[in-house]
């Protein structure tokens, strides 16, 4: 029989591989787990998905065709309702793609439930082409009116979920945040929603109204921003805001 000292040793040795094999494969587990939970590839599918938008957009502009007798400055006169609704909506869409990527700059890692927020996001954003098409044909007609202001209402709303979901977790975060700056984001991704609600209302009884709260909205937000950013506030905890 071989001495108790040398079975012994070689039981520890034993031990001690199947122990640091079982960290190692925790370990690549952990680092799968991390992988899944990097924000990387769900900015990357909302970049893509953004940057199709904005060329659906343009692509709704057409070069007019001349009829007899008419002249040029009247047969652009004819797609201002177009060019009007593809600024607005460039605007907007160039909007959610700047808040949208501020927020995910604070975001560390993710977790399913934002993933399918994001999803959702993406819905309605997905949809602003066929709304501005929409209204480019109809400008003053209210149901075109109406359903450009719905969309602009489900994308305000699924911004607020993400807001609220994202930095009410600090765990996902790379510093979480106070009641202050998550009530000023608050305000910032829900507010549109309640001037959208507004535009939608008036719609039928003034349509250029209703047109002109979408158009002078992206006006509002940017001054709020500014304001927020302001020397006179010098709050650099706003600074990821826009």
């Amino acid at each position: 029989m071989r001495p108790y000292a040398v079975q012994t040793g070689e039981v520890r040795r034993e031990s001690g591989v199947a122990q640091g094999g079982t960290q190692k494969e925790e370990g690549r587990a952990a680092a799968r787990q991390e992988r899944r939970r990097d924000p990387a590839r769900v900015l990357a599918l909302s970049d893509g998905v953004v940057a199709i938008i904005i060329t659906l957009l343009v692509l709704d502009i057409h070069v007019p065709e001349l009829g007899r007798g008419q002249s040029l400055l009247d047969a652009l006169g004819e797609i201002r309702p177009t060019l009007t609704a593809f600024v607005i909506s460039f605007i907007l869409a160039g909007m959610y793609w700047i808040s949208h990527r501020d927020l995910f700059s604070l975001v560390r890692r993710t977790d399913r439930g934002l993933v399918w927020l994001n999803l959702l996001f993406l819905l309605p954003l997905c949809l602003l082409p066929f709304a501005a098409s929409l209204l480019g044909r109809y400008d003053l007609e209210p149901v075109a009116l109406r359903v450009y202001g719905l969309d602009l209402v489900a994308i305000a709303l699924a911004r607020t979920v993400i807001w609220l979901y994202a930095t009410g977790r600090p765990h996902l975060l790379w510093q979480p945040l106070d009641d202050r700056q998550r009530t000023v984001g608050l305000l910032l991704t829900a507010g549109p929603g309640l001037f959208y609600l507004v535009a939608i209302l008036v719609a039928g009884i003034a349509p250029i109204a209703g047109l002109a709260v979408f158009a002078g909205l992206p006006v509002l937000y940017f001054l709020s921003i500014t304001i927020l950013r302001g020397p006179r506030r010098g709050r650099a905890e706003y600074s990821d805001f826009t």
